[in-house]
């Protein structure tokens, strides 16, 4: 009875909890919306020199802010890159003719203040002193080996893709988890196709 005479005298504090409430979840969905992850391919493409297709491609990539604040708290994120090359069949499936996953490392140096981006496949590794160009060192690849012309028939047609994500089982157990629910930790671009020759 106390209780309901109390919500009676003061109904003001009750409107001003349910006020306060509906701001922090307004915030919370601006907020999540503004620093939503996103990986998307701008550009991908194939060129012959010297006997060897080379690929040149440049994928724009916003970690958003769970991964960002996770990379400054010392979490090392890894990021996969898939390429494909696949001959092209007019009544069936497209064979592939090659399969590469290249693997990177993205870390921060707090005592520093800086990110490194690390190629696995040969361990070369670059300081940046921000995270966006760290990010533009990620999602580029230039001048990339990718196949020598003699493998390829030159009476067939060739197309050639790419896709880049994060590495979700490269991440410490209790962020496996969040990543599988959470939108921020869904980093990973669609497919970019093109013609080789």
């Amino acid at each position: 009875m106390a209780k309901l005479s109390n919500q009676r005298r003061h109904p003001t504090l009750l409107v001003a909890k349910l006020l306060s409430l509906a701001t922090m979840l307004t915030l919370l969905l601006m907020t999540s919306a503004a620093y939503s992850s996103s990986v998307r391919f701008e550009s991908a493409g194939t060129y012959l020199k010297d006997g060897t297709y080379f690929l040149d491609s440049f994928a724009s990539v916003d970690l958003g802010s769970e991964p960002v604040q996770a990379l400054v708290n010392g979490v090392n994120l890894h990021f996969l890159v898939e390429v494909a090359v696949h001959r092209k069949r007019k009544w069936w499936i497209d064979t592939p003719v090659l399969e590469r996953r290249l693997r990177y490392k993205l870390y921060y140096y707090d005592l520093t203040m800086h990110y490194r981006v690390e190629d696995l496949q040969t361990g070369d590794s670059t300081n940046f002193r921000s995270l966006a160009a760290a990010l533009r060192k990620l999602g580029s690849l230039s001048q990339f080996a990718l196949i020598p012309a003699d493998r390829l028939n030159s009476s067939r047609r060739y197309a050639a893709s790419i896709r880049l994500e994060l590495d979700h089982t490269r991440l410490p157990g209790p962020l496996q988890a969040q990543a599988l629910v959470s939108r921020g930790w869904q980093l990973e671009s669609e497919v970019f196709r093109w013609l080789l020759n």
